[in-house]
């Protein structure tokens, strides 16, 4: 869906932040989402306490040197030293998750993952967000794009939002406590300054620490291989 649309509203604060870790890690699982989570709620249990709190999946380019990213859940991603790992969490806590888990090794489904440092970073009002994987508790895994969408925009009412300009990419199997779940990848465009601080801090549909339904700031609307990928 594609509908053009001017909006002019001026930005709010932020009530979630992201915390920017520094990270030592040589590879992780492709579908190492629940294990990350697992092992960052044992040492941050208050994570699971709060609706709104999520972990951002670790992403990494889809080349690089000559590599190519697998697609298959059984092999592994190859992290630089340039990747960072993110946990988006309310501001007032920050600064306990940051002490929490600076200098921290998890065990990841077997990869050692060592947390050096973090650091807080606001949220900004951008007008096109995009999320890598997103599903709906209860909703057939087969659902059918325009049902998809659907849900979507009625999720988005909460937050007295209407978008005009929704793109669904492929889907995507994440594996999670309760079964593996079909996601999709969505990107949201000329979403007002208020609502967009509102989608970043709570999120759509579910699985949260995860890694599903968090919404990041997208550059721009014409990167369709971002979407698919």
């Amino acid at each position: 869906m594609w509908q053009e649309t001017d909006n002019n509203h001026q930005p709010s604060n932020a009530n979630m932040t992201d915390v920017v870790f520094r990270i030592n890690c040589a590879r992780l699982p492709v579908d190492h989402a629940a294990a990350l989570a697992q092992a960052v709620c044992d040492r941050a249990p208050e994570l699971k306490q709060s609706k709104r709190a999520g972990i951002h999946p670790i992403h990494v380019a889809g080349s690089q040197n000559g590599w190519e990213r697998p697609a298959h859940l059984g092999d592994y991603l190859l992290l630089s030293k340039r990747t960072r790992f993110k946990i988006r969490i309310d501001v007032e806590s920050a600064a306990s998750l940051i002490s929490s888990l600076s200098g921290v090794t998890l065990d990841v489904d077997g990869s050692a993952l060592q947390i050096v440092s973090g650091q807080a970073r606001a949220l900004m009002p951008v007008q096109t967000l995009f999320t890598r994987n997103l599903y709906f508790e209860g909703l057939d895994t087969k659902i059918e794009e325009t049902m998809f969408v659907e849900q979507v925009i009625d999720q988005c009412g909460l937050f007295a939002f209407s978008p005009t300009k929704i793109l669904c990419g492929r889907e995507h199997t994440v594996n999670t406590p309760k079964g593996p779940r079909l996601t999709r990848s969505v990107l949201l465009a000329d979403v007002p300054v208020m609502q967009s601080l509102q989608l970043q801090e709570n999120g759509l549909g579910d699985g949260r620490t995860m890694g599903c339904g968090i919404f990041i700031p997208h550059k721009d609307t014409g990167a369709v291989n971002e979407v698919n990928g």
